[in-house]
């Protein structure tokens, strides 16, 4: 009976023991799942501000791409109006030209007119 008893005693220690053993065990694991969580989360908000990171740099970017187009936009229209303003200068210019041009033409026969008359008349003279 002393023996049974001892024999019970030793195998109560070691399941005892044992369940310290798978106890231990479970905190460690319930420990590690714990600090794997928390890198996980760490991880996901790092993911999520590098996101929220390039969301905005995205935007800024789009704002200055829209500011730049409004901005070509903008010199293309004041360059077609100077072009408009360019051409509309050169035909008044070439206007002015022709006309001075037909002025000569109009003077040279005339003076030469006039030196053929007087050419006339100094025949008639002599």
């Amino acid at each position: 009976s002393l023996e049974k008893q001892e024999e019970l005693t030793k195998v109560c220690d070691d399941l005892h023991d044992k369940i310290k053993t798978l106890e231990a065990n479970q905190t460690a694991e319930e420990e590690a799942s714990a600090a794997s969580r928390r890198d996980f989360n760490e991880s996901q908000e790092a993911s999520l501000a590098k996101e929220q990171q390039q969301a905005e740099q995205l935007k800024e970017i789009e704002a200055k791409l829209s500011e730049a187009t409004t901005m070509k936009d903008e010199v293309n229209s004041e360059l077609g109006t100077h072009k408009a303003a360019s051409l509309e200068k050169q035909e008044e210019q070439t206007k002015v030209c022709d006309d001075l041009q037909v002025k000569i033409k109009t003077l040279e026969a005339s003076q030469t007119a006039e030196e053929e008359a007087s050419a006339a008349s100094q025949k008639e003279l002599s």
